[in-house]
């Protein structure tokens, strides 16, 4: 799965690579733990099942043109103990990004703990380097990035969504930064199919 380990040993950070998502409209600040318990997310936004997961994840028509697919698209039931609904993740090849794109999402039974969520996962990255996400329609961002040794790098941008945790990133084998312009449109894009799915829609949305 295309996601940042828990732990990283022979951390070589790369800023370079976050100061490129810029700063302002996005946040990098870690929210605060749930207070309300397990509070419904609102009426408007829909709480988002297996089925609805697996359809915000991208197929080849949605991503930029030329990307391949790497391994088969993962989907998971309810993890009760977690409040969790449903998860899934798929990963594409890029080559104009020299790496590879994982996209992932999470749908939790409320908002807190959606929240929850979310914070554990930034925790979990305490040895990356942060910075903040120009991301819009979304409650919190941040972008994330460390190197393991010389042969392998991460960077992604980790968002919440109402009831939602997801994250787009990109693993390539050197420190090289990822282009800014096409990671943070293929996260917009992923966003708008969350948000399509969570006001009960079929997602369409499909990067520029």
């Amino acid at each position: 799965m295309l996601r940042a380990k828990k732990t990283v040993q022979g951390l070589c950070l790369i800023g370079a690579a976050v100061s490129l998502f810029g700063c302002g409209s996005g946040t990098g600040a870690e929210e605060p733990g749930p207070t309300q318990g397990d509070t419904p997310s609102p009426q408007s936004a829909r709480i988002l099942g297996k089925e609805q997961v697996q359809a915000v994840l991208p197929d080849l028509d949605d991503v930029p043109t030329g990307w391949e697919k790497s391994g088969t698209s993962r989907l998971h039931g309810a993890a009760p103990d977690e409040g969790m609904l449903a998860s899934g993740t798929q990963g594409y090849t890029a080559t104009d990004l020299e790496g590879v794109v994982g996209f992932g999402i999470q749908s939790f039974q409320t908002r807190a703990q959606a929240i929850q969520g979310y914070t554990e996962k930034k925790s979990q990255m305490a040895d990356a380097q942060f910075g903040p996400a120009q991301i819009p329609d979304i409650e919190a961002a941040f972008t994330a990035s460390y190197c393991i040794g010389e042969n392998y790098c991460s960077t992604s941008i980790n968002l919440r969504l109402d009831s939602v945790y997801a994250y787009v990133n990109i693993n390539t084998d050197g420190p090289a930064a990822a282009d800014a312009k096409i990671l943070n449109s293929v996260t917009r894009m992923f966003v708008q199919r969350i948000r399509q799915a969570q006001r009960g829609q079929s997602p369409s949305a499909k990067a520029a």
